[in-house]
């Protein structure tokens, strides 16, 4: 173990960024905010690289930062709203980390890829807007934050439902050579359909909530959080739906 982790250390950074972030997801395709956080994920890659922790204890560690920061917004003082977006952040790139130890070590188990990961998102869009719901309940008449936190909640985790459904029935058993195909597809779609994906990677993902969060913590305005979610949500999940039934029926699938 002494003499492995001697070798780790002796790796620079600009060579851990080749072996560890090589395969990583695409910058075009990545948020803003995915892209930025890598700069440091290399830094905490080397640390856990000279432990014996696993990518799928990372990803449970960034879990639980994610929801250290969302529950430092809870008192609603200025300060820890942005110590909260800080800690975010700082989920995101103990994220972008759990993947780059698993290239290293080149262990990318279907545990992480399947199940971990992916849970370790619900977990977070289904609890992180209940948390901002009770911080403004009672501010408003009708308990609408309630009904915000809800409706920006479900509504994800359908949109998350939706493409899982709709991908098995389409794409069950594709090919490393069809998921190439169907990212090349991206740059041949209308500019409007375009927009809409960059709008929902750089705002509505896993790590575009960051950014929502950090601007409205900022500006003292939390409380849009939860109405721009709850619309952006609800919004995706509609043409998503209209776009997968439209696709059904055209394809005449039974």
């Amino acid at each position: 173990m002494e003499e492995n982790t001697k070798k780790i250390r002796e790796y620079s950074i600009k060579e851990l960024r080749a072996i560890c972030q090589a395969t990583a997801p695409n910058p075009a395709r990545e948020s803003k905010v995915g892209v930025f956080s890598r700069i440091f994920s290399i830094y905490a890659t080397k640390l856990f690289l000279n432990t014996p922790i696993t990518p799928n204890y990372i990803t449970i560690l960034s879990v639980l930062v994610f929801f250290a920061g969302i529950a430092l917004v809870l008192p609603g003082v200025y300060w820890m709203d942005l110590a909260g977006a800080g800690l975010v952040f700082f989920s995101i790139i103990l994220d972008g980390s759990d993947g780059e130890v698993a290239r290293f070590r080149k262990r990318g188990g279907i545990l992480g890829g399947i199940y971990t990961e992916p849970v370790s998102h619900d977990l977070q869009y289904g609890l992180m807007f209940i948390v901002f719901a009770f911080r403004f309940f009672g501010n408003s008449p009708f308990a609408i934050y309630l009904l915000l936190g809800a409706c920006a909640a479900i509504a994800k985790l359908e949109y998350r439902l939706l493409e899982d459904r709709f991908w098995m029935l389409t794409r069950g058993n594709i090919t490393d050579a069809g998921i190439a195909e169907i990212k090349k597809e991206y740059s041949h779609k209308p500019w409007p359909v375009r927009m809409i994906y960059w709008f929902y990677k750089n705002f509505l993902s896993s790590t575009g909530v960051f950014l929502v969060l950090f601007v409205l913590a900022l500006v003292r305005h939390l409380e849009w959080y939860l109405w721009f979610f709850a619309i952006g949500y609800s919004s995706m999940w509609l043409a998503l739906f209209i776009k997968q039934t439209m696709a059904i029926h055209r394809q005449k699938i039974v």
